[in-house]
């Protein structure tokens, strides 16, 4: 009980922060408690109906299942991602888009920039326009080389994973390409942030990035287990990248890591975020 009152004053001050108006303040905390009205079978899912909440940020769509909505509040009111503003010279790669609330917040606080988003799910990729209408929308699997893979999918397509879920899911089969054979085709020269969160394809993806990674400035990757994390360290390591901080909670970390600036000195390139908007 002590767990689940934390979560409702979490979910009201992220209303109150990230609401244009009273009504939309109180339509993203109704919308943010709709799981735990499930979980007291006082409401149900309706898993294709797509809404909108009006934010700060714009206009975001989410569906109504039991996994669009908990991203709002881990990417734009607890800033995930700890950056916003990116200061170096390329394109953002979104690997492992989902529904497009991570390309949301980096395409708000830089519209100037190119931004790719790689999303397999077809349901996923449509949000993705919904969310992020300016960017270039990938439906693809990255991985070590081109070819196909079998990923574990919801029955409401929320999610395609190689980790074994909670919940009934169905193989099925995908594309898989290299970013390096995607980049070296689009004939991108520099990349100045990638994000990756691929549930459990973390390390087939960098495998498949060699020569992407001596391109780019900045990772920001969600890991799944410890030997994931520990090698995905390493690969960036060997990479060249300074780990600038990490996480890992037991299941599931975060891993920061830059290159060197041209005086030999590290750092990120990026302006973290100081408050909600900026």
């Amino acid at each position: 009980m002590l767990k689940t009152m934390e979560r409702i004053g979490d979910y009201l001050r992220s209303s109150l922060a990230l609401g244009l108006t009273p009504k939309s303040k109180w339509g993203i905390l109704w919308k943010q408690t709709k799981n735990l009205r499930v979980q007291f079978r006082l409401d149900s899912h309706r898993p294709h109906q797509v809404y909108s909440l009006q934010t700060i940020y714009g206009t975001l769509y989410f569906r109504d299942n039991f996994g669009d909505i908990t991203n709002l509040l881990n990417i734009f009111f607890h800033r995930t991602y700890k950056v916003a503003k990116v200061h170096r010279e390329g394109v953002i790669l979104d690997i492992g888009a989902n529904i497009g609330l991570a390309a949301a917040w980096f395409s708000y606080h830089n519209p100037e920039k190119v931004l790719y988003c790689f999303e397999p799910l077809a349901a996923n990729a449509r949000m993705v326009g919904l969310n992020c209408p300016s960017a270039n929308v990938q439906q693809v699997a990255l991985g070590a080389g081109a070819g196909k893979i079998n990923l574990q999918v919801d029955r409401y397509d929320v999610m395609a994973s190689t980790i074994s879920c909670p919940w009934e899911t169905k193989d099925m089969e995908f594309d898989v390409v290299s970013l390096d054979e995607f980049i070296e085709g689009r004939r991108v020269e520099r990349v100045a942030l990638m994000k990756i969160d691929v549930e459990g394809m973390e390390l087939e993806v960098l495998r498949g990035a060699s020569e992407t990674l001596k391109r780019t400035f900045q990772v920001i990757m969600e890991t799944h287990g410890k030997e994931r994390h520990e090698s995905a360290k390493s690969i960036l390591s060997e990479a060249k990248f300074h780990l600038d901080s990490e996480e890992f909670d037991g299941k599931t970390g975060m891993v920061f890591a830059s290159r060197s600036n041209t005086n030999g000195a590290t750092g990120t390139g990026l302006e973290t975020t100081a408050g909600i908007a900026s």
